[in-house]
């Protein structure tokens, strides 16, 4: 149960007014305990403000909502009211067995005292066991379980009861009604804690709290044994984590067509490579596009990380096979940016392709390309050297980080996977994935006879064969739509873009207008000049000055420039954290004798401190003086204070005395000695 609560969440409690304002304003007048609420304005108050009634109140709803899975309870109890478990239905049919069996005996002229002794007597002494087992086993299972004696058949009063027309039904009582005790809902606090605490450590913490008739650990588990699977991991379980365990609903797509939805996410690869132009070793990132209808992978790229570039890369690349209706992804920083999304320079609008973004933290909605990674790229990682993954094992892990570490230092040969080398691996593998059957396409007879799933290439191929037609672009409509666009102004026929100024005399009679830009990602020398109302192309203009370098710079080398500078004001930081330890000084003891350079010992601190607040004299012997020059800094310091406390000052110090405050060895050691 919550310990503090809302002014929304305690009006209309018994005791308590029914309105926020005025439970706001009793606790005010009240002093009641306050704090302010972690999210949003306002603040909460806590539970041992509230009366008695109100804190009943509270429990009651808290063990309300404690024990959904034992809702039922009640129902199955009633046997006749509510569904019945199967030893219920058995027992039933059985009684119902006997009770005809009875019936149609009296039919015959006999009694029904003398048929339900006859039976009885015929089981007890095993004749009825094979005469008719049909009955005898209709008997036992007829009996009570929980009725005394030790005979396996019930008796003749029992079956009396069954003959009654009170009767109303046959079948067995139920499991008795679940009775949730009072500490039930303390004890499911200490346990419902995100840490997951054992039985025996939320006890503990249960026995510090529950001021009354503390259960057993035994009443415990046995509790939670009665709470549902899924309530009882609320609170230790988080909101992503639960869902793991909560019912879902299955996507269904063969209504679908090819491009109709396209699906995409990025991949941290598992295995190290060298890095394409320093070699060193690291992980790339992978963005993979994966049509939904066929579930063929349609596109993808390489890069350092997630980004808008690498995602425009992998579009590109899934655009040669069809320009999809559809996108369906995440709400990484890759996905959700101008440069894809906006209405009027963004590429999506230019394909006319439209974007939905899933739940934040649903990752399950996005199965098909969640499931794709294990498949695709986790399964290939495993396959060549340098693999890191998850589940390899930590020992050998760590032996090929330094494997990979040690060859770089002293300039060896590594194991790892060339960058080229590297393009070709993500290349069969896409290959590798398109032609194997996938087990959510339909079943197929392939060529050998072999009833199988197609194969996504297979499924692509079969929609085609049905009249289906991928759009596609031509490659000067690809090189028009995926131009990234910006607005900029046009002044005195120039426009600035990426730190580069261009140029053209066609922007003459555009002074101070904006227009939409277009640019190449790894061509710096043009940009495409669009009109901004119209879209109309005005012109290509070229390079011509540009005050950042001396040749164009395109946008990847900007974005690999800034990256470095954000590394290198890391590893800054790391350097200032290095070097602040190296100045630093460690905690002292106050019983431990420690010398600190220009101080001194501990210990003869603490005697200057006793002689500047009480001042000694001390008697200095005129004969085997020695001179401040031949003095340590300690010493030098200490019979300066001496002086300064009433000690003789000898002819020869008498200079020395006067000009020694003024030294850079006097301050330096003061100032140590006040921080100290």
């Amino acid at each position: 149960m919550k310990q503090w609560l809302t002014a929304k969440e305690l009006a209309g409690l018994p005791g308590l007014p029914s309105t926020e304002r005025r439970v706001r304003s009793m606790a005010d007048n009240l002093g009641w305990e306050s704090q302010k609420r972690a999210f949003g304005k306002g603040f909460e108050y806590h539970i041992s403000n509230l009366p008695a009634d109100a804190r009943k109140a509270l429990e009651v709803q808290a063990i309300t909502a404690l024990l959904p899975g034992v809702a039922t309870c009640k129902e199955i109890a009633t046997g006749t009211d509510g569904p019945m478990t199967q030893r219920q239905r058995e027992a039933t049919d059985a009684r119902t067995t006997i009770v005809r069996t009875i019936e149609s005996m009296n039919a015959q002229g006999i009694s029904k005292e003398a048929a339900m002794t006859t039976l009885l007597s015929q089981a007890m002494m095993g004749a009825l066991e094979n005469e008719s087992p049909v009955l005898d086993k209709a008997l036992r299972m007829a009996k009570d379980s929980r009725g005394r004696g030790d005979s396996s058949y019930p008796s003749v009063r029992t079956l009396k009861r069954w003959l009654s027309p009170n009767t109303k039904s046959l079948a067995p009582k139920g499991r008795r009604d679940v009775v949730i005790p009072e500490w039930a809902a303390t004890f499911m606090t200490c346990y419902q804690q995100p840490e997951k605490p054992t039985v025996e450590h939320a006890y503990r913490q249960f026995e510090k709290q529950w001021t009354g008739s503390t259960p057993s650990i035994h009443a415990v588990r046995r509790l939670l044994k009665k709470v549902g699977n899924v309530s009882r991991e609320h609170g230790r379980m988080g909101a992503r984590e639960i869902k793991n365990l909560m019912p879902f609903v299955r996507r269904t797509f063969e209504q679908l067509v090819p491009a109709d939805i396209y699906t995409a996410d990025g991949h941290t690869f598992d295995a190290e490579v060298s890095h394409p132009r320093h070699g060193r070793p690291f992980r790339p990132e992978i963005t993979t596009f994966i049509d939904i209808a066929s579930r063929k992978a349609v596109g993808y790229s390489v890069d350092l990380a997630e980004s808008g570039i690498a995602v425009l890369d992998a579009l590109i690349d899934s655009c040669t096979h069809a320009v999809p209706a559809m996108l369906y992804v995440d709400n990484g920083s890759g996905y959700c940016n101008a440069l894809l999304k906006d209405e009027a320079i963004g590429v999506l609008a230019r394909l006319g392709t439209d974007i939905r973004h899933s739940l934040p933290y649903n990752s399950q909605a996005r199965g098909v390309i969640e499931r794709v990674h294990q498949t695709l790229w986790i399964d290939g990682a495993k396959s060549i050297a340098g693999y890191i993954g998850k589940d390899m094992d930590r020992e050998a892990a760590q032996l090929q980080h330094k494997l990979s570490r040690k060859a770089i230092k002293e300039n060896g040969k590594t194991h790892l996977l060339g960058w080229e080398n590297f393009i070709d691996f993500c290349e069969d593998r896409m290959d590798f994935y398109n032609t194997k059957p996938h087990a959510s396409l339909p079943k197929m007879t392939d060529s050998a006879g072999k009833r199988r799933h197609m194969s996504p290439n297979e499924n692509w191929a079969m929609h085609q064969s049905k009249g289906w037609e991928a759009h596609l672009l031509t490659q000067d409509q690809a090189a028009d739509v995926f131009r990234p666009r910006v607005t900029r102004k046009v002044l005195r026929g120039e426009i600035r873009l990426l730190n580069n100024r261009y140029f053209s005399r066609e922007l003459e009679e555009f002074h101070g207008d904006s227009v939409q830009v277009a640019f190449d990602f790894r061509d710096a020398q043009y940009i495409w000049v669009y009109d901004q109302e119209q879209g109309r192309l005005i012109c290509k203009a070229e390079w011509n000055a540009n005050t950042a370098h001396y040749m164009p710079m395109s946008y990847i080398m900007q974005a690999r420039e800034k990256r470095a500078d954000a590394r290198l004001k890391r590893v800054e930081v790391k350097i200032d954290e290095i070097e602040a330890e190296r100045r630093g000084s460690y905690a002292l003891d106050q019983n431990t004798p420690t010398f600190i350079p220009g101080i001194g010992n501990v210990h003869d601190i603490q005697t200057r401190i006793k002689a500047k607040q009480q001042p000694e004299v001390i008697e200095i012997e005129v004969n085997g003086l020695r001179m401040p020059e031949q003095m340590t800094p300690d010493e030098r310091l200490e019979t300066y204070q001496a002086y300064e406390g009433g000690a003789v000052v000898p002819d020869e110090h008498q200079h020395w005395v006067t000009t020694y405050p003024r030294s850079k060895e006097y301050k330096s050691l003061t100032q140590r000695f006040a921080e100290f």
